[in-house]
């Protein structure tokens, strides 16, 4: 039997209920709605964990340079960073304890499995070992990784392709649906107690939506690390989630995927009431699908700084994100937007901070077509007047410390490599680069190999570039699709001057 999402605020008070008049219940040899609404909700939970429990899986890492392990040296894993399969690390010898242990989703029979950036780490410094669950009269599953597809600092997801055809893939749920109150159960690998492919189940409820987690100030660097659920969107749970249930799965009771759980909120030794998990709503699924597919995830930037409404605008009943800044020749300009300007909706979204602003939109795409409800707010002729616009999204700049890896490369032509120019420079020099091109389609270049014909013809990273050949271009998949097509000499004009870049 499974309980649907609108009937079960009735089952907390049966089942309340249940546990005032079970014990008299039994005395009496009685049946009664309350027990039955107890069977009923055991037996629902029960079948969600045996119809997604083979799902999930357990993940082990050992780090490399790890002198003092025996009998890892020889062990490399095959396309990643390549190599034989060699000696298997011993996961029942205490000496050859992985240094992280954690939990994935399957997410295609062919061997897909989805986790945390984190549970990772860097590929080229560790190594992993994936155990599937037992099946009738078989042993564990110990499961070769055979490369790691891709992974995203920014959204913290990452997915690995082992050496299966026959694992079970998990079915996604909706998480734009979710309300607080509804039961979950999380599946994953707490203390690594998961060795044999078993992971461990816990339950609770949503205890709210939106979440969002502190950022850590004392991280090494100019600025605290940030990553996207810095700004909200987590799913919260009181469902245990112990050290090792990252990247595991946090189902309903239809045995649906609706979150990927992530952190603990609490300290080790300190109680753990509070959990979060990224919930798998569209931008999730295509994120997910990007990474499985080899390729780096990309995000869009819109070129606006907000800010909160100030208190007399909040008890005067308006409801939005004020625009303090607008970047000239970006699409928040490009699409007429100006300081002062009221925010109150993203797709639909309402906004009530520049948090959430900042959250709706780390979301979306590199080249995406945002909707946004704006209220005019510094025009005195126009003050308050409502209107929709669509904008087209650039490519976030997200100088993380933890770099993305992914196993198709960034596609390079004659040594050099092209991206949104919002992407190539940080933020702080942006306004003043982007002056030079008023129309703001500047592309920016991102990486020049050394001694390459381009790094020859004087091209180096940072430029910024306009046209190929006298055709404007625009996006960077413009950029590749014309060069491509030319051959002999190519003349590529910079915002300094042109360039001619001769064939290799």
């Amino acid at each position: 039997m499974t309980i649907r999402n609108g009937h079960q605020h009735r089952f907390w008070a049966m089942l309340l209920a249940c546990f005032v008049l079970l014990p008299i219940q039994r005395v009496c040899g009685d049946e009664s709605p309350a027990v039955d609404a107890a069977m009923a909700l055991e037996r629902a939970v029960v079948n969600a964990i045996a119809a997604t429990e083979r799902s999930v899986v357990a993940i082990a890492r050992f780090r490399t340079d790890d002198p003092a392990r025996p009998g890892l040296d020889d062990w490399t894993v095959q396309g990643w960073p390549g190599g034989a399969i060699g000696p298997m690390p011993d996961l029942a010898d205490r000496v050859q304890v992985p240094d992280e242990f954690a939990a994935g989703v399957v997410i295609d029979r062919g061997g897909y499995i989805l986790t945390n950036f984190h549970v990772l780490g860097d590929p080229d410094k560790n190594r992993y070992v994936v155990m599937a669950g037992r099946r009738p009269l078989e042993a564990v599953q110990v499961l070769t990784v055979n490369q790691v597809q891709a992974g995203d600092p920014w959204t913290d997801l990452a997915v690995i392709k082992v050496d299966a055809d026959d694992l079970e893939p998990i079915t996604f749920g909706d998480a734009d649906r979710l309300r607080k109150g509804q039961f979950v159960i999380s599946l994953g690998n707490p203390y690594n107690i998961a060795r044999d492919g078993e992971v461990s189940a816990s339950w609770g409820i949503i205890s709210n939506l939106g979440r969002r987690i502190p950022r850590d100030d004392t991280a090494s660097g100019a600025s605290p690390r940030e990553r996207l659920y810095h700004y909200g969107g987590l799913i919260q749970t009181d469902a245990k989630l112990n050290m090792g249930t990252s990247g595991g799965a946090l189902i309903n009771l239809s045995g649906e995927m609706i979150g990927l759980t992530t952190a603990m909120a609490s300290l080790e030794g300190f109680e753990k009431s509070l959990g979060f998990a990224i919930p798998v709503d569209e931008s999730f699924r295509a994120t997910v699908e990007t990474l499985k597919s080899g390729r780096k995830a990309e995000f869009g930037f819109l070129g606006v700084e907000p800010r909160d409404l100030s208190a007399a605008m909040r008890r005067g009943g308006r409801q939005g994100v004020e625009l303090a800044r607008v970047v000239p020749a970006t699409p928040a300009a490009q699409a007429g937007l100006r300081p002062g300007d009221i925010i109150t909706r993203v797709n639909d979204v309402p906004l009530y901070d520049s948090l959430d602003m900042m959250c709706q939109l780390g979301k979306l795409a590199a080249g995406s077509t945002v909707r946004l409800a704006v209220q005019r707010g510094a025009d005195p002729t126009q003050r308050g007047r409502l209107f929709l616009t669509s904008v087209n999204l650039s490519k976030k700049h997200i100088p993380l410390a933890d770099r993305a890896y992914s196993i198709v490369p960034d596609p390079k032509w004659r040594g050099m490599s092209v991206d949104y120019a919002t992407a190539v420079v940080p933020p702080t020099q942006l306004q003043q680069l982007l002056q030079i091109d008023r129309a703001g389609n500047a592309l920016g270049v991102s990486q020049v190999e050394p001694e390459s014909v381009a790094w020859q013809a004087g091209v180096r990273p940072g430029s910024l570039l306009t046209h190929v050949n006298g055709q404007r271009v625009t996006t960077p998949n413009q950029f590749f699709e014309t060069v491509e097509a030319l051959g002999g000499d190519v003349k590529v004009r910079l915002v300094t001057g042109e360039l001619t870049i001769p064939a290799p």
